[in-house]
């Protein structure tokens, strides 16, 4: 519990200090993180070379779009461009490996990447679309339902929740989870309004609360999400890099699967 702790003290400090990057600095931190995800996830589901070589490859391609949709005007070649040239590499490499890998091996491993990227990168869009304030509910959203759920699991907890892929969540956990997010989303709304003078929406108290409730039981999805991977891949961490906590993949599943859901929340309140 000890390193636990210390870890994750750690890692707040760290990631904090990212924030304050410059946002080409912070670009590349966060497709650092991206392309570590990716190696933990390839490591976990046994990708071989040639399935690695085409998740990084389509993951920088996925990167380059948004980019380009974001700061040149070539959105249209972008975001058809880029999906094309990925699926098209994906079904020629089911080809490539015929008799070597199973084709449900190749493209289940090319899902896995488009999903990690193109969320992940949902971090990037808010960011340079709404400010780094705005970022920051997705990491409020899926952290404070995460440690939420956890204290309200070992207070409350007596139901399982889904047993054969997270032995010790509970239903409790769950709800305390959802709830406790929507009232630190709420909160993070009304400290942004009165002591920032920055207005997400008019119902600054209801968008929060809306807005923390999905992003707490989504990202508590997400991370059961990839404890199923973990599972079915008999493994009990994607990573190692961090003592207690695992690797990126353990401490980005829930962030990962919210990013886009909160990023389009984001856009609808601020219409």
């Amino acid at each position: 519990m000890l390193t636990r702790i210390i870890t994750g003290v750690v890692g707040v400090a760290v990631f904090i200090g990212i924030l304050l990057l410059p946002s080409p600095v912070f670009s590349v931190a966060l497709a650092a993180v991206i392309f570590m995800m990716l190696y933990e996830t390839y490591g976990a589901t046994k990708a071989d070379a040639g399935m690695k070589a085409a998740g990084f490859i389509s993951a920088a391609a996925i990167m380059a779009m948004y980019y380009t949709a974001v700061k040149t005007e070539m959105i249209i070649f972008a975001v058809t461009a880029v999906p094309v040239f990925v699926i098209l590499m994906y079904m020629a490499l089911v080809v490539i490996k015929h008799g070597r890998r199973d084709y449900k091996d190749v493209l289940s491993s090319g899902f896995l990447t488009v999903y990690i990227t193109v969320c992940t990168g949902c971090i990037w869009l808010l960011k340079e679309r709404s400010g780094t304030p705005a970022m920051l509910v997705i990491f409020i959203s899926a952290w404070g339902s995460d440690t939420m759920a956890y204290f309200s699991g070992r207070a409350f907890g007596k139901h399982k929740l889904i047993p054969h892929v997270s032995p010790k969540k509970t239903v409790e956990g769950a709800i305390g989870g959802i709830l406790g997010a929507a009232l630190l989303v709420a909160l993070y709304f009304l400290i942004l309004d009165r002591c920032f003078g920055i207005t997400v929406t008019q119902n600054y108290l209801l968008a929060g609360a809306v807005t923390g409730a999905a992003g707490g039981a989504l990202s508590q999805l997400g991370d059961l999400c990839a404890s199923a991977i973990k599972r079915d891949g008999d493994i009990k961490d994607f990573g190692w890099i961090f003592p207690g906590h695992g690797g990126f993949m353990d401490r980005f599943d829930s962030v990962i699967y919210i990013s886009p859901v909160i990023f389009i929340l984001i856009l609808v309140w601020a219409a």
